[in-house]
């Protein structure tokens, strides 16, 4: 009986996980791929002018990608790299965002 309690108390929280059907393939087809590509090796033209990375090579752990999801990213002179997407996305997106982009990696 005691598990069946600890499912019913964790329902809440994992059915409003399941309701935000958020999904990360669509998040990033929208916001990143015009510069890392649908294949996340950064080919694109866009991806180039501005040295995005290759999502493929990527190690960096949850916590970093989120926050370079958030904070964007600048160059050496406080030009933009990437966008910042802090008030963009929402908060299910952006995770949704950071589980996608591990897929790419080798």
């Amino acid at each position: 009986m005691g598990a069946f309690r600890l499912i019913i108390a964790l329902f809440p929280l994992g059915n409003s996980l399941f309701a935000q059907g958020v999904n990360g393939g669509d998040v990033f087809a929208e916001y990143c791929a015009p510069c890392h590509g649908a294949d996340g090796k950064a080919r694109t033209p866009a991806g180039k002018k501005l040295g995005a990375k290759d999502l493929s090579e990527s190690k960096l752990p949850d916590a970093e990608i989120e926050k370079q999801i958030l904070a964007g990213k600048k160059d050496e002179r406080g030009s933009d790299r990437m966008p910042a997407f802090q008030g963009r996305l929402k908060e299910s997106e952006v995770a949704a965002l950071v589980v996608f982009v591990k897929t790419f990696r080798r």
